[in-house]
């Protein structure tokens, strides 16, 4: 059995992934404008007593675009961690880069820090992902060695491929160097049809938004705005039986 996340944007999100059996959830906001960017603390409370076995994973992340942040961005960050942690979080996804593109290691130690010190005070483990910043680096060996050394839990990436899909054989060579020191977490593109060729690289753990669009009600004149981006729970459910089949 494979472990499976599924990343959501709303309370109705979170339910839904744990009514079909989700491992654990990624909140965050803004996920097909941007990449997905921090949620506020109200929703990090209303999703972390929805009942997902592995709790929330809460995505850190100011702004769209780079990974490289300045002095105040990363005090931000540093704030957001501790914030998402005393609403409940089980766990930050985080990460960041310096200017030549490699891991920003004093940046990603101060985020571990800061999330493990806030749990000490909660009386709770917290687990750090390193989000697909990783897929941004060009020596992704070098950079899984620095998080193994700084104690991350696992790391997001698509293999340094667009998708999934295209990111196979480098997902395989990340799972055995890993080599169960750090878990490794295969996401972006991924869909129910792409999940058994995803297991089959040795990865430890699966990440989809698993959304759709639906139309928005009401708005000026009653013709509604925007679409709004949802979770769709046939793909969960069809997601969760393929990471979860024997």
């Amino acid at each position: 059995m494979t472990m499976i996340e599924i990343a959501v944007q709303d309370v109705a999100g979170a339910r839904i992934a744990a009514e079909e059996g989700a491992d654990r959830i990624e909140l965050c906001v803004a996920l097909g404008a941007t990449g997905g960017l921090t949620p506020s603390p109200g929703l990090i409370a209303a999703c972390a007593v929805v009942g997902v076995p592995q709790g929330v994973q809460v995505l850190i992340r100011p702004r769209a675009g780079s990974f490289v942040f300045d002095a105040d961005e990363k005090a931000v960050q540093l704030d957001d961690v501790r914030m998402a942690v005393r609403a409940g979080a089980r766990g930050v996804v985080v990460g960041g880069l310096t200017p030549e593109g490699a891991v920003d290691a004093p940046f990603a130690a101060a985020l571990a820090d800061a999330a493990r010190a806030e749990g000490r005070a909660a009386g709770r483990d917290v687990q750090v992902t390193f989000h697909r910043a990783f897929d941004m680096v060009p020596d992704r060996a070098a950079a899984l060695e620095t998080l193994v050394g700084l104690g991350y839990t696992r790391v997001l990436t698509s293999g340094g491929a667009p998708r999934v899909p295209e990111g196979l054989d480098e997902l395989r060579a990340l799972s055995a160097l890993a080599a169960g020191r750090i878990q490794i977490e295969a996401g972006g593109g991924l869909t129910p049809e792409s999940i058994p060729a995803a297991r089959a690289t040795g990865v430890d753990a699966l990440h989809l938004s698993a959304k759709r669009l639906v139309p928005a009600e009401g708005g000026p004149g009653g013709g509604g705005g925007a679409p709004i981006e949802v979770t769709d729970r046939d793909v969960v459910r069809a997601a969760v039986a393929l990471a979860h089949a024997l």
